[in-house]
């Protein structure tokens, strides 16, 4: 009670927040209707008849370029309230001026196909809509706010962000998931699963005995997830919002059971035992069995081919364990799965990639199993495997079976060179603790009489920091030398390891215990069960909050980008079959919070003539400040476009077609530019993407308004040119982006302030005299940690109550650090910590990327990608081509059927490139030297264009081949023999870019029989590469 009474005075833990954002989709032709699931993925056709009447308006139906299409669902915006009616506080609300501000975020494909790899956000403001119903007397009874939810050709994870535009009721911002279902399809009878059947009566309560189990998926990239884990059933809980909402389903699965001599089982079950979630295809683990499903994506590029129902995959194959392979690579997804039976001892490597899965074996180029290899031949089985994608290295956790103990080996498959290696043996025992939290694997440690017991491995790339747990936790740099955090007890066996990569991991044990840590330190909490856990849970049981309950069952845990979240069971009361399965913000740092003030010693003191209770200070210091950061889009690489709803004449009807149509399509045009209008190679006059929507008719804006002033505009609709922009100059406001991009010799730097908040009493006394803090750096982390140079400028006082430091990274040169794909980027991490001295186990508060840890060390991790960044390209400069060409050749002729986008060339054709920035701008022509390869040309038109092979390539474009007389072009400038690369293609220069079409005899240009009078046309493929 007493610890009760002293924190009630926080207000931070007390807040109840009586109202929040509520999100949900509406199809298309249902407004404010039921909600739907996200599954259409084609565009709405049926609009283009609402814009033959916008006469007098900025868009242009002659247009070639224009795509008047609608996207298939709304976002619907509401308010959900606690304790005050919601639909008079939306009304309210919207009188005083509030207006949702909703910024849609799309998540990169793993594979971008044809695409060019960019980061993409949208910002649209959020039209007021009065629902359809019975109102009574109030002119305005049921409203709520609506914007368009946009797509793009190659996304199918969505982060819609919806916060207030500062006026009326506060509301803090939330932030939402909104993905594309592909594992659902419409029928006579409605929208249909494909991964099992609803209704089947089955729900959490039937299921007890469930432990907590992990949630499995591709980090970043999985629209749709998975989990199953209930006993006895082979039930799934299916999510396309991060559980935010989900569906129960009963599994679609043959009951087969392989149990035999060579699959031997103790026991048969229904329950699904690993499941994991991928961008296209789910997979699952059912008595030995891994069953596979793809998902119907159209976005995606290639279109993967959906499945109808769960298959088979490594048939007759025996499979203990699923492992998920948390990030893609080579424009793949990866699931490894673990043999048993017959097979124990073998590891299988699922690719993924476009939908369709393959799996290969582990094994040496002598066909050895890693087994085999340890010379293991019996007793052998591979507990656990990581793959780290970025130096394809698959590490795994061996366990050898001896007559009264268990050996474990840690053993690397490098798959380039197929060849297994041991990197780690480890102790039989779990080390003595020396009380300073942590133990150096030196062989000279003490160890207890209690066994090591490992039972998985994680791998956080950014960081570098490699993972071994069960019931000790080891942690390693270089999958060679470990250090024991002996913080954790040995009594306690881990069943499951989380990393947020962001600096943060949380295990869960055998007996649900959750434990927390931060990566790089040696500090270890248990947050549940815990005294701080009671008090914060009996602070909300008396606060009135929903998400909380005397008789929980705990579900799950994971990171997303708001924190830990947690998956918890509440039953209603003592009815066993009643409750609800919520998603809800695991408080990691209030049970911090309050474990350092139960446990920190107070004293009573009077100051003006008031009784106080004060605690002693554990830290020096409790806040951290960023200041001086660089503007983030050039670092972030997010292209960011803001768009509003047009204006309503008072005579239009505000609910019906003509708004609500329009400014879907907008939405769609805005979206299209960055991943259509800014794929073709051809660069516009204005190095802007919004040019094109209103290059005919923007000479017309003055009269637009006019007619609008008047009320005259046609269909009752004014749509402000001005409104529909894209941003080149987003600022930071001192917060630091959640993932920063490296190009060779950038650097990021910025301040960082520590300081102290000090009361009036404390102030007198002098107490800041002791204030002592400073900034470490961590170091760069992760395989890009030799491409990155970081440091810390040596702090100054900026204040009697403030420290500050400087710190900066600069990416150096790439030549020795990269030798990936052009659209791969190296993962590192730049992390610090800000050392107060004299502080106790506490937190500071939350930051951007999550809450601050423990003994005073505040550990902050960004994770770093250095290479070539998305959103620049090379981009052919059009407009200094046809004037250099003309003027080299005294005259310039194009084709009889002119197109301003692709202009003929005929006799020496001079091309000049830019390097384009479609994130901050900028652009500028491009110096540097390049390669030039006719790849693909067809005569009459650009239908006709047709592929070469490499042998044809080589032919037409290089003068090694055996004959000349298949040549396409020459080089300009005969005087000297050009540079050329080792197969033979010529290296140009912005200095000497001249091409001479020759089309010899044995070339595909040659002779090209006409079809009229007129010459033929023939178009070229062109490929220009810079790499």
């Amino acid at each position: 009670l007493f610890a009760l009474l002293i924190l009630w005075h926080i207000p931070v833990c007390l807040l109840l927040k009586d109202c929040e954002w509520k999100v949900e989709l509406n199809e298309f032709d249902n407004l404010g209707g039921d909600k739907a699931v996200f599954f259409r993925q084609h565009p709405v056709t049926s609009v283009a008849a609402v814009f033959q009447n916008l006469t007098d308006s900025a868009i242009d139906l002659n247009d070639r370029n224009s795509h008047y299409l609608g996207f298939p669902y709304y976002l619907k915006i509401n308010l959900t309230c606690t304790t005050q009616d919601a639909a008079m506080l939306i009304r309210k609300a919207h009188l005083t001026g509030l207006r949702p501000i909703v910024t849609v975020t799309f998540q990169e494909p793993v594979n971008i196909g044809h695409w060019k790899p960019e980061q993409l956000q949208i910002e649209m403001k959020a039209a007021p809509y009065q629902l359809q119903g019975p109102c009574g007397s109030q002119e305005l009874c049921r409203m709520c706010w609506y914007t368009p939810m946009p797509m793009t050709n190659w996304s199918v994870v969505m982060k819609v962000l919806v916060r207030s535009n500062g006026l009326g009721l506060q509301v803090d911002s939330k932030r939402f998931s909104v993905n594309i279902n592909g594992y659902v399809k419409e029928t006579e009878s409605g929208v249909q699963y494909s991964v099992g059947r609803k209704g089947a009566g089955i729900s959490p309560p039937s299921c007890p005995g469930s432990p907590s189990r992990p949630i499995w998926a591709t980090f970043n990239h999985a629209p749709v997830l998975l989990l199953g884990g209930f006993s006895a059933y082979k039930i799934v809980l299916v999510s396309d919002s991060e559980f935010a909402d989900f569906t129960f389903l009963e599994v679609g699965v043959d009951n087969c059971w392989i149990g035999s001599l060579n699959c031997p089982v103790s026991v048969f079950s229904s329950a699904i035992s690993d499941t994991i979630a991928t961008e296209s295809s789910l997979f699952l683990l059912q008595n030995q069995l891994i069953y596979s499903l793809a998902g119907n994506y159209a976005t995606l590029s290639p279109r993967p081919p959906g499945t109808a129902a769960w298959t088979r995959v490594l048939p007759n194959m025996c499979v203990s364990k699923l492992n998920p392979v948390f990030f893609p690579h080579n424009d793949s997804e990866y699931v490894m799965a673990l043999g048993s039976g017959s097979e124990e001892g073998v590891v299988f490597l699922g690719t993924i990639r476009d939908g369709a899965v393959q799996f290969s074996e582990l094994r040496t180029a002598e066909r050895e199993t890693v087994c085999m290899c340890l010379k293991i031949p019996v007793a052998c089985s591979v507990l656990w495997a990581v793959y780290i994608t970025e130096e394809n290295l698959i590490v795994l956790l061996v366990q050898e079976r001896q007559r009264d103990q268990s050996l474990y080996h840690i053993v690397g498959y490098d798959r380039d060179k197929a060849t297994f290696q041991v990197l780690f043996r480890l102790p039989r025992f779990v080390p003595k603790d020396t009380e300073k939290g942590f133990v150096m694997l030196l062989g000279l440690e003490e160890y207890t009489d209690s066994a090591l017991v490992p039972r998985g491995l994680s791998y956080n790339p950014f960081s570098g920091i490699f993972y071994i747990w069960g019931n000790v936790i080891l942690q390693s740099y270089d999958l060679v030398n470990y250090i024991h955090l002996s913080d954790f007890p040995r009594r306690s066996h881990i069943n499951y390891f989380i990393l947020s990569y962001v600096g943060e991991f949380v295990c869960v044990t055998q007996s649900e215990e959750i434990w927390f840590a931060v990566e790089g330190s040696s500090a270890i909490s248990r947050l549940y069960p815990s005294e701080a856990w009671s008090v914060y849970l009996s602070l909300q049981l008396m606060s009135g909050s929903k998400d909380f309950g005397f008789n929980e069952t705990f579900v799950s845990l994971f990171f997303n980008e708001d924190g830990l979240q947690q998956l918890v069971y509440i039953r209603d009361g003592d009815k066993e079959k009643e409750g609800k399965l919520i998603k809800r913000n695991f408080p990691v740092h209030y049970i911090l919070t309050y474990q350092q003030l139960i446990y920190s010693q107070y004293r009573s003191v009077y100051f003006n003539d008031v009784h106080y209770i004060k605690f002693f200070q554990s830290c020096s210091f409790s806040t951290m400040r960023f200041k001086d950061l660089p503007a983030p889009q050039r670092f972030t690489r997010m292209e960011h476009y803001r768009t509003e709803p047009p204006d309503v004449m008072p005579y239009a009807d505000p609910v019906h077609d003509p708004t609500w149509r329009w400014w879907k399509n907008r939405k769609q045009y805005a979206v299209r530019p960055a991943s259509v209008e800014n794929d073709p190679p051809y660069a516009d006059p204005v190095h802007d993407p919004t040019w094109r929507w209103w290059k005919n008719r923007k000479q017309y804006a003055e009269y637009y308004f006019y007619v609008a002033s008047n009320g005259n505009s046609s269909g009752g609709v004014f749509v402000n040119m001005e409104s529909y922009v894209k941003i080149y100059d987003l600022q930071a406001n001192n917060q630091l982006p959640r993932k920063i991009y490296l190009d060779k010799n950038n650097v990021y730097s910025f301040s960082v302030f520590l300081s102290i908040e000090l009361s009036a009493e404390s102030s007198k006394s002098g107490e800041w005299a002791d204030f002592s803090a400073s900034l470490h750096l961590q170091g760069i982390g992760g395989a890009g940690a030799a491409c990155v140079r970081a440091g810390v400028i040596r702090p100054s006082l900026s204040s009697p109550c403030a420290v500050a430091s400087c710190l900066s990274c600069r990416a150096q040169s790439l030549a020795v650090c990269l030798s990936v794909l052009p659209h791969s980027m190296v993962p590192a991490a730049l992390g610090w910590c800000a050392k107060a001295r004299g502080c106790a186990t506490g937190s500071l508060g939350p930051l951007p990327t999550g809450p601050l840890p423990l003994q005073g060390w505040a550990m902050v991790m960004v994770p770093l990608f250095i290479g070539c960044p998305p959103g620049k390209r090379l981009a052919f400069d059009i407009t200094r081509t046809l004037r250099h060409t003309a003027k080299e050749n005294k005259h310039y002729f194009d084709c009889l059927h002119k197109n301003p986008d692709m202009p003929c060339f005929f006799f020496v054709f001079y091309p000049f490139f830019l390097i384009q920035d479609m994130v901050t701008g900028d652009s500028g022509p491009f110096t540097g030297r390049y390669t030039l390869k006719v790849i693909g040309g067809g005569p009459y038109s650009e239908s006709q264009i047709q592929l070469y092979s490499p042998g044809e390539i080589l032919n037409y474009n290089t003068e090694n081949s055996s004959t000349l007389l298949s040549l396409i072009w020459r080089r300009a400038d005969r005087t000297r023999r050009p540079p050329t690369d080792p197969k033979g293609f010529t290296i140009f220069s912005s200095r000497k870019s001249g091409i001479k079409w020759v089309c010899e005899q044995n070339s595909p240009c040659h002779d090209v029989t006409p079809l009229d009078m007129r010459a033929p046309d023939f178009f070229f493929l062109v490929k220009v590469s810079n790499r």
